[in-house]
């Protein structure tokens, strides 16, 4: 995979200030002081040029521009106080929307000229609706050319085909990108050759998105004891589900162990909630790919609704290593060695995820923190 990684503020460098000065520098004359704004626009502009032009669009200056102002809105949306996360896709033309999501639906809301094209009306328009298997669209349409925009089935269950997969299946070069948020004031931009763009809108170094890697460390672990070609089906669909939901949450813990003989919880997971069952969340996956009718696929989103109220509970949720759901509510406590190499600083789920860490290995494989701003961290046993 190609990754573009670009800081809109970070990688800017630092330059004294001398007599005109730039864009947000002091600038000191003849004993007088002026200051000056400074914005990400022309930066993060020239930092994605290169990515466009390689993903395809070439020659429209306002699908440059739109795609630069859709990323730095993202970075931190919200409608009425709430966050809202949704992937918006940008096409060169409006017709490869069907290339991507075939016999789906789609709701035009609008189109707008190309050289009025506001990012802040598209997402005002769309964002709080681009959930639960919807996206947002945008593309030219007509002659002269317009940006229509609107919302269209991106996914059209749980277990089927996403768009964003569709649009990144080999020999796929259509000019199509995804823009969405992966964490705090960090946007990612996936074109269909699958390389990857990503803007962090602080101070910070650039780099690629934490949040997809630390989902696949947690996917790869949930998902190894399974056998190849179960594998092969239910990770996609994990990433997808995991990466939506955490995205959403208020901050979470989740633990993979081996599945203990007899389903007994182990020693350490003795304060939780554990199940007398576990969910076998891969085979009713399964069987809904298998059987696609109503029935299987209600008892998937009955598991992935128990999941979801599981990630907002407090406490750890405890996933086996064989794609089941063994536990949630689960509170570990540092037994006297522990507590003396515990840190003072940090909230009680960090410490918790720091007991973790520190416990990997035998039946627990892999450890994953998220906390309410954002921030994630996932590590795995080594083998």
């Amino acid at each position: 995979m190609l990754v573009f990684c670009g800081s809109a503020i970070g990688d800017v460098p630092h330059r004294p200030p001398q007599g005109r000065g730039t864009a947000g520098a002091i600038v000191r004359a003849e004993g007088t002081l002026t200051t000056k704004s400074y914005s990400i626009r022309a930066s993060l502009q020239g930092e994605l040029h290169d990515f466009l032009v390689h993903s395809g669009f070439k020659d429209c200056t306002s699908t440059h521009e739109l795609v630069r102002d859709v990323t730095a809105l993202l970075a931190a949306y919200r409608e009425e106080d709430v966050p809202l996360y949704p992937s918006v896709f940008v096409l060169s033309t409006i017709d490869h929307v069907a290339a991507i999501s075939p016999a789906t639906e789609r709701v035009v809301v609008g189109s707008i000229a190309l050289n009025a094209a506001r990012a802040a009306t598209i997402l005002k328009d769309c964002a709080p609706l681009a959930e639960n298997g919807w996206s947002i669209y945008v593309g030219k349409v007509g002659e002269p050319a317009k940006f229509e925009y609107g919302l269209f089935r991106s996914l059209a269950n749980t277990f089927a085909t996403s768009a964003e997969e569709a649009m990144v299946q080999e020999g796929s070069e259509l000019p199509i990108l995804v823009i969405r948020n992966r964490g705090r004031l960090v946007v990612e931009i996936r074109n269909s050759r699958n390389d990857t763009f990503t803007a962090s809108l602080t101070s910070a170094i650039a780099t690629d998105s934490h949040f997809a890697t630390h989902v696949n460390d947690l996917v790869e672990a949930v998902t190894a004891d399974l056998e190849t070609e179960e594998t092969a089906a239910f990770a996609p669909y994990l990433r997808r589900f995991f990466a939506d939901t955490l995205q959403r949450c208020h901050g979470t813990l989740c633990a993979v162990v081996k599945l203990p003989t007899g389903h007994a919880a182990p020693a350490r997971f003795a304060r939780s909630v554990w199940l007398t069952e576990p969910l076998r969340w891969a085979i009713v996956h399964a069987e809904a790919r298998l059987h696609k009718s109503a029935d299987a696929l209600a008892r998937l989103q009955a598991v992935e609704s128990l999941v979801v109220g599981m990630i907002h509970s407090d406490g750890v949720v405890v996933l086996g290593s064989n794609g089941t759901v063994l536990g949630y509510r689960a509170f570990l406590s540092p037994d006297d060695e522990e507590r003396k190499q515990q840190e003072a600083e940090g909230g009680g789920r960090r410490r918790t995820y720091a007991l973790m860490r520190g416990r990997l290995g035998g039946e627990l494989r892999a450890a994953f923190f998220r906390s309410q701003d954002g921030d994630t961290e996932c590590e795995r046993a080594k083998q």
